[in-house]
């Protein structure tokens, strides 16, 4: 099989790559960058460009059989509109009748800022900000061209991703204030925690590259746990107590908007929605047409991710 993938030197796009060279597949990336801190870059075929360089993507594309779509601009949004709908567009009109099954990584937070019930696949689109809105028409667009049978589609929407891997730095700041007994809890017990294992991310984007129910079809990747049980692990892998003190969520909110002002302040009006919501989101349909099964608990990958803490204290 020949694989693409777009967004490779990512969080994802890394252990992408390392799923299917593991397989035996022939694999090829998209990177402006010229440095690349990839395993095993002898037996990947690098493309030199972005997703606005239509020669170079016409040459990326060509005689592949599964082209994943992980490229996205998640902090910038002035660049946002360009990278995740213009970058797409782009890579859509060079693709069609070229590829057979476009993988696109897209995203729950589609579904917008969802406070309680479960959320399945056709959940109304609520998209608040930027990063949303642009995930969703990149989506669409993907959508569309499945519509005009340009190649088969399988869009695959992760909650919140999680692995000792990531650069993003929410979940080594939760360790933080858990490390220094700072943590609290916000609102009655039994919030949801919406965090998946990479691991599991990635099992899934495999298996719809593989069965061929998952055309033209979207699924939710999740886990779900009880914010409680999240925080126990974490302090449990930290020999640290687990943390007691609850404050009322109308409290917690109203001193978030109080020291907004405060750079890279973590204690934010999303953040606390964030530690108070009780959705949960539904893998039924993954679990049912792809025989996906978990291959990493949140449990296991919240030990590695405190144990890789413990190793690199620049962290804390």
């Amino acid at each position: 099989m020949k694989v693409a993938i777009t967004g490779a030197t990512g969080f994802i796009g890394k252990l992408l790559i390392k799923k299917h060279l593991d397989s035996g597949n022939e694999v090829r990336i998209l990177s402006r960058k010229e440095n690349l801190e990839i395993e095993d870059l002898d037996k990947i075929q690098v493309f030199k460009g972005d997703l606005n360089d239509r020669e170079t993507l016409l040459s990326f594309v060509d005689n592949v059989d599964v082209l994943y779509h992980c490229a996205a601009e998640i902090k910038d949004e002035s660049l946002m509109s360009v990278t995740n709908v213009e970058g797409t567009k782009n890579l859509i009109d060079v693709s069609k009748h070229k590829i057979k099954h476009w993988i696109q990584l897209s995203s729950t937070g589609v579904y917008g800022p969802v406070r309680t019930g479960t959320i399945k696949e056709d959940q109304v689109y609520n998209p608040i900000n930027e990063y949303e809105r642009t995930k969703l028409i990149s989506d669409e667009l993907v959508l569309e061209a499945g519509k005009k049978e340009f190649f088969a589609y399988t869009l695959v929407r992760p909650s919140n991703v999680f692995g000792y891997q990531m650069s993003n730095q929410s979940i080594f700041q939760l360790v933080k204030s858990i490390e220094k007994g700072l943590y609290f809890f916000v609102g009655s017990k039994g919030s949801s925690a919406n965090y998946v294992p990479v691991e599991n991310v990635i099992e899934v984007l495999y298996l719809t590259a593989i069965n061929p129910a998952s055309k033209n079809q979207i699924y939710i990747i999740s886990s779900w746990t009880t914010i409680e049980n999240f925080i126990d692990t974490i302090a449990k892998a930290l020999n640290k107590k687990t943390p007691k003190l609850r404050i009322p969520i109308g409290l917690v909110k109203f001193l978030a908007r109080l020291t907004s002002f405060i750079p890279k302040n973590p204690l934010t009006v999303a953040r606390v929605d964030a530690l108070s919501n009780r959705a949960i989101y539904d893998t039924g349909k993954v679990e049912k047409e792809l025989n996906y099964k978990p291959v990493a608990t949140v449990e296991e990958t919240i030990e590695k991710l405190v144990r890789f803490v413990k190793n690199n204290k620049k962290h804390l």
